[in-house]
Parts: structure tokens; sequence; C-alpha cells
């Protein structure tokens, strides 16, 4: 639950400035977790490192510094469904581009699989400075997610639930090496353990 909720919550995370009215977003997103919590004894016996959860997104900016974000994928025999506002409490302006951006977000997620379903919150704050070619940025999340076993092998076992809390910490940039085209990647601290997010996409 507690890396599962790291990973989705690292995909919703985003810069400090909005996409801004009438603008649109699209792209991929994702984040890549460099080993299992201590705790995920899961995927620890199962020998699995590094790992890491893709999203298709889009976005589009509505009037008063607010976006409508929407991300998923299904895959595997899994699927991923999540949505999200996000809330541009400073934007700035042409005279004001030595100030950062900043915004707050809030998602849910929902996961189904076979074997389990969870569900996820998750709460971001960002700050960007932008640039006219990189635009770097800081951001701070917290998740919490629960998750529902399905099917297990093993008696007493299925059904069973677990919730789990944690803190995201980021710093990174986004770059525009071609108009209209966006690139963003990051270094993650998730409850503890490191990682990496990216994203790529279109923006009108």
């Amino acid at each position: 639950a507690l890396d599962l909720g790291g990973l989705l919550g690292s995909a919703s995370a985003h810069t400090g400035r909005t996409i801004g009215f009438p603008g649109f977003w699209a792209g991929v997103v994702g984040a890549v977790q460099t080993r299992p919590d201590k705790n995920n004894l899961i995927l620890r016996d199962a020998g699995v490192k590094a790992f890491g959860l893709p999203l298709i997104e889009a976005g589009v900016g509505l009037p008063f510094k607010v976006d409508v974000i929407l991300h998923g994928v299904s895959a595997y025999g899994a699927s991923i469904f999540g949505a999200g506002l996000r809330y541009g409490l400073y934007r700035t302006g042409l005279v004001t581009t030595f100030l950062p951006n900043v915004s707050i977000s809030a998602f849910g997620d929902k996961v189904n699989y076979k074997h389990f379903s969870a569900t996820h919150g998750a709460l971001n704050a960002a700050a960007t400075w932008n640039l006219p070619i990189v635009k770097p940025f800081f951001l701070a999340g917290f998740d919490i997610t629960e998750v529902k076993v399905a099917a297990a092998d093993v008696p007493g076992v299925t059904g069973q639930r677990a919730t789990a809390r944690g803190s995201r910490f980021s710093a990174g940039a986004e770059a525009s090496p071609f108009p209209f085209l966006r690139v963003r990647g990051a270094y993650t601290l998730r409850h503890g353990v490191p990682g990496f997010d990216f994203g790529l996409g279109a923006t009108f």
C-alpha cells in the first residue's frame, strides 16, 4: 500500500504553474522507485528491485486558475483511473517571471486487479520558476492508500485491508525543447525511498 500510493501520488504531481484557460495538456507521466520499502516483503521476497508506473494523462485549464486532470492506464490485467483538481495560488505574468508559480492539487485514484483493489488520495503543493527554457520546480505531497485483497491462496487473507500514509518530496525541472512540447523530470523521495518522476507531452 505504501509503495503503490507513492507511485500513484508521484504520477499526480505537477509543476506549480497551472495550464491556464483555455489551455490543454496531454501526455504520459510516471514514476520509478529504486527499491521496495523495507516492509514490502511481497516485492522483496520476489526479488524485485526498481519498479515503476506510467499513466496516460490529459488536463484542461478552466477559468479562475483551476485545472481539471484525468489519468489512467489498463495493462496486464490491471486498470487504474484517477482524476484531480489543481488550483493556482499564484501565477506569474510577463513582469513577475522571477517569482515562483505556486499551486495546490488534490487527486483520487482507483486500482482494480484480480488479486487486489486499491483506493488512493493525494495532496500536493508545488512551486515553479517560469524561466524561458528550463523551469525548475519543487514539490511536496502526501498520500493515503488502502489496499484490499480480492483473492488469495492463503486461507483468511482474502478480504483483508491495509492502509498506508506516506510523504513525497521532489526537485526537478521542466523543459520546452520545441514549441508546445514539455519534458519533465524530477528526483523524488517517497517515504524515504529514492526514485524518479517523468512527464512528456504537449500543451496548447
